[in-house]
């Protein structure tokens, strides 16, 4: 397969997706690299992407999540490479919703001007060793003393950890209640008592880097309080989860319509007698793809008018994303297609991060059919 466009299938461009044409579609190594292109992130910065979501009075282009979702869809679609995609929109959200929402003016003013001027990284940092992000195990505590907060536990699985320069920590703050109660931190990597643990070792979503943090008789003032005490837990991150799940919707629709493009080009290379089987399946891809992107463009305006939640969407999004994934992969092992470099980490990654959400679809299936037998 090559790169040949196919204008009926094809995702407009917007400045993101001409930015991943010129300077990420080439680059063949992030796929390979075990390093992160900070040439590129830096080059991210000077094209303005890291504006998008930002509103406009701290430097930003203003916008919400259908915007993010849009401009993570022509990335992937244009440059072929999730992986890239997911740690630029992951910096996006946290700035959009964590800091926008909850930051005092002073914080807002701090880190929103300097995220959309690309020169600070930021990383959420929920997860911790052998506990994942379950509420009841978590140990990572905030033990106030006289105007400080001094910080003690571990972090890990990190998007954007190895190369952050603000950690959102979110940690225990009273485990004297029945249910255990947060607080968000803004946490500087220069904080004394803060280690950066070596990058995680991933074969799949290149090169996005994933490391954790160690947090050590950390002190932290009460200006690093993000949000209300005691409750960022439902405040930040059971939605961010949500927010995560809809936006990282546009680069799964990129990725699929990239697939779907190098497949036809494919199969124009060794044009044969009309294939009527072929023809219907190929439809059916196209069918999907379309479906896809009207849930997903539904999901993300959920979010941006904030009038109905967008978990039914997710759950439909995840199972027909996964149909259109399975239909093309029987397409091209029956047809003997040898996968170009793009197609076939591509088709890695997609897999790979639909395996991901399938678990916590999974999850939010269970929930709602639990309160639907309680109703």
């Amino acid at each position: 397969m090559d790169r040949t466009e196919t204008e009926n299938f094809k995702t407009p461009k917007n400045p993101a997706g001409a930015f991943a044409a010129q300077y990420v579609a080439s680059r063949l190594d992030l796929q390979t690299g075990q390093e992160f292109p900070m040439d590129i992130w830096q080059k991210m910065g000077k094209a303005g992407l890291f504006k998008t979501g930002i509103d406009r009075m701290y430097g930003g282009d203003g916008g919400g999540y259908i915007d993010l979702l849009k401009a993570g869809e022509s990335f992937v679609r244009n440059g072929y490479n999730l992986g890239l995609a997911l740690s630029w929109l992951y910096q996006q959200i946290i700035a959009h919703y964590i800091i926008r929402i909850f930051g005092t003016r002073e914080q807002q003013s701090q880190y929103l001007m300097a995220a959309a001027a690309g020169k600070i990284t930021l990383s959420f940092a929920v997860s911790e060793p052998g506990r994942g992000s379950r509420p009841k195990q978590m140990a990572t505590t905030a033990r106030k003393q006289g105007s400080l907060y001094i910080l003690n536990g571990e972090k890990t699985y990190l998007t954007n950890g190895p190369i952050a320069g603000i950690f959102i920590v979110i940690a225990v703050t009273d485990d004297k209640t029945p249910e255990k109660r947060f607080t968000a931190f803004i946490v500087p990597r220069t904080t004394e008592g803060v280690t950066v643990t070596r990058p995680m070792a991933m074969n799949f979503l290149k090169p996005s880097p994933h490391g954790g943090i160690k947090l050590e008789n950390c002190r932290v003032g009460k200006k690093s309080v993000l949000g209300k005490e005691g409750s960022a837990w439902r405040d930040m991150v059971v939605p961010m989860g949500e927010i995560e799940d809809v936006v990282m919707m546009g680069p799964v629709l990129g990725g699929a319509a990239a697939q779907l493009s190098l497949l036809l080009a494919a199969i124009r290379e060794h044009p044969s007698e009309p294939d009527i089987m072929l023809q219907s399946e190929l439809g059916a891809l196209h069918a999907l793809l379309q479906t896809m992107r009207v849930i997903a463009y539904e999901a993300a305006g959920r979010l941006d008018r904030n009038n109905a939640s967008p978990v039914p969407l997710m759950i439909t999004f995840t199972g027909t994303a996964t149909e259109f994934h399975e239909r093309i992969t029987q397409i091209t092992d029956r047809l003997e297609i040898t996968g170009s470099f793009e197609y076939t980490y591509l088709h890695r990654d997609i897999e790979s991060m639909l395996a991901l959400k399938k678990g916590l679809m999974q999850i939010r299936q269970k929930k709602i059919g639990s309160a639907l037998l309680k109703a």
